[in-house]
């Protein structure tokens, strides 16, 4: 016989905690899976984050000012 406690004894309450898995975080702007820590933090890759942000640009039609 051993002197060691043996690894079926039921873990003392309150410390079993169980693992899950890190969510997945994906960019704003590509989605794809973020993985370093400052990507997932502000939810952008870092070729997105590199990039300029987006414009929008609305083509209306609109009248001639006068005396133009």
């Amino acid at each position: 016989m051993s002197d060691q406690p043996s690894s079926t004894e039921p873990p003392i309450p309150g410390t079993a905690v169980e693992r899950r898995p890190a969510p997945v975080v994906r960019c704003r702007r590509c989605h794809r899976p973020l993985r370093s820590p400052e990507s997932r933090w502000e939810k952008l890759g870092r070729h997105c984050a590199d990039a300029p942000a987006p414009t929008r640009v609305y083509v209306i039609d609109q009248d001639h000012l006068p005396g133009t």
